[in-house]
């Protein structure tokens, strides 16, 4: 409960009980329903373009958020990895239902789809749940 109050100064009383809080965790290996909370658009160290998705799992609600790197094809690359960053975006497209055609990514947030997650363990931000494919609807 918040409760604000004005004698002459404004003040504000908390009274939140926290005590049943839970450390979000990542979940086990499976299919989940992800729902994208947050999409960036930046350069990584060698300047080429990625899309970073961030996560979330609406049916889990002790889950962690988390994010997956999607690089963008760029004239340098070969043809091989060429390809491989263009399937990894149209299976990404097609889980959640849109098309990068001329899309702002803003109107990302809120599209849902499904994947197979599994488990990594990160040096620097412990275990995180990581993409192993995503799910065409049926």
């Amino acid at each position: 409960m918040v409760e604000e109050t004005y004698d002459g100064e404004m003040s504000t009383f908390l009274d939140i009980d926290t005590s049943d809080a839970v450390e979000p965790t990542v979940v086990g290996p499976g299919e989940y329903r992800l729902r994208i909370i947050d999409c960036t658009y930046a350069r990584n160290k060698n300047g080429d373009p990625y899309l970073m998705p961030l996560f979330e799992i609406p049916d889990e609600p002790t889950s962690k958020p988390f994010s997956h790197y999607l690089g963008l094809p760029v004239d340098s690359m070969d043809d091989k990895t060429k390809n491989t960053v263009k399937w990894r975006l149209e299976s990404f497209q097609r889980c959640f239902g849109f098309s990068l055609k001329g899309i702002n990514i803003s109107q990302l947030v809120g599209l849902e789809g499904w994947a197979l997650l599994g488990v990594k363990d990160d040096p620097e931000y412990g275990e995180q749940n990581v993409i192993k494919k995503y799910i065409e609807p049926r």
